[in-house]
């Protein structure tokens, strides 16, 4: 999902903007804290992560943590 789709869901469906964004990657039985972001400017993408110090982003250097 592109953040401009995201975006555009959130302003059709009125949710607030300070409701709080959560993740299920299915792995975990309910939605978890997401307490790390990274960008990777090469792919234009952000990655949410349960932990900011997520070794899969934290160390490759495409990936700029930014929270």
């Amino acid at each position: 999902m592109t953040f401009e789709k995201l975006s555009n869901l959130i302003e059709k469906n009125n949710i607030p903007k300070d409701a709080k964004l959560m993740s299920d990657s299915g792995w975990e039985c309910d939605a978890t804290e997401m307490n790390g972001i990274f960008y990777n400017q090469e792919d234009n993408i952000l990655v949410f992560t349960q932990d900011k110090n997520d070794c899969n982003y934290s160390t490759d250097l495409k990936w700029k943590m930014i929270v």
